[in-house]
C-alpha cells in the first residue's frame, strides 16, 4: 500500500508541466539531499550519503548546485520546483509514519 501511495504521488507530480528547466527526477534528487541532510547532518557520513544519492541520479555536486541556481533565477520555476517538492516530501513523511 505505501508503494502504491508513493507511486500515485510520483506519478501527480511527474505528470505535471514537461518544458522545465528541471526534470522531475531532479526534485526527487533535492528531496532525498534534504532528508539525508537533516538525518546525518554535516558529518563524514552525511557527506557519503548525499554523494550516493548524487550518483544515483547521475549529478556532480557543481551540476547540482549549477542547476538550482538556474532555478532560483525563474521565479515561475522556482514555484513549480517548491510545489513538486512539497508532493514529494509530504508522501515520503506520510508513508513513513506508516511503517512499523
Amino acid at each position: 500500500m505505501i508503494k502504491f501511495l508513493l507511486l500515485l504521488a510520483m506519478l501527480l507530480v511527474f505528470s505535471c508541466k514537461k518544458d522545465s528547466i528541471f526534470n522531475d527526477d531532479f526534485v526527487l534528487a533535492y528531496a532525498k539531499l534534504r532528508i539525508a541532510e537533516r538525518e546525518h547532518g554535516i558529518t563524514d557520513e552525511g557527506r557519503a550519503v548525499r554523494l550516493q544519492i548524487l550518483q544515483k541520479h547521475e549529478l556532480s555536486a557543481e551540476a547540482f548546485e549549477e542547476k538550482i541556481e538556474e532555478i532560483k533565477k525563474a521565479p515561475n520555476e522556482w514555484k513549480n520546483f517548491q510545489s513538486k517538492l512539497i508532493i514529494i516530501l509530504d508522501s515520503i513523511g506520510n508513508n513513513s509514519e506508516e511503517e512499523p
